[in-house]
């Protein structure tokens, strides 16, 4: 039986700049690490071959991310510009207050933006950005 749900992951190219721009930029908690993880149950788990991994779990605001650093086997990046409306996951969002004032101070910061925040219905004001593998990310206020 399904209880809950649990956390999103992400395959990342590097772990200490991921864990940097979730924890450091936009506030996450760094809840674990595991460096170098080698496991049979893990490759078996996984579908993989000669898995050697570093993975950690982030959480906030109710929700977990866990993200992992594949040394093997080599995984290919996340497609530059990958459009939204590709199949498969399109974006993870953060309901977030003060969303101009998060834009301006992420935005000064390095986060790649598509646009400044809009209102895209009444009472929702929303903008995409992405993290630095180019994974889609939107923070949306609501009001």
């Amino acid at each position: 039986m399904i209880r809950q749900f649990h956390h999103t992951a992400i395959s990342v190219s590097d772990l200490d700049r991921t864990i940097h721009f979730y924890r450091d930029l936009l506030g996450m908690k760094l809840e674990w690490r595991i460096d170098h993880r080698r496991s049979p149950a893990l490759e078996k788990v996984v579908g993989l071959e000669n898995v050697d991994v570093s993975y950690a779990m982030l959480s906030g605001w109710g929700a977990k991310i866990e993200v992992f650093e594949y040394h093997s086997p080599a995984g290919r990046p996340y497609p530059e510009n990958r459009p939204v409306c590709d199949h498969g996951i399109t974006h993870m969002a953060f309901q977030v207050e003060n969303i101009d004032e998060l834009y301006q101070r992420l935005k000064s910061q390095g986060a790649r933006f598509n646009s400044p925040p809009q209102i895209v219905r009444d009472g929702v004001k929303a903008a995409y950005f992405h993290d630095p593998d180019g994974i889609t990310l939107e923070m949306v206020e609501y009001s």
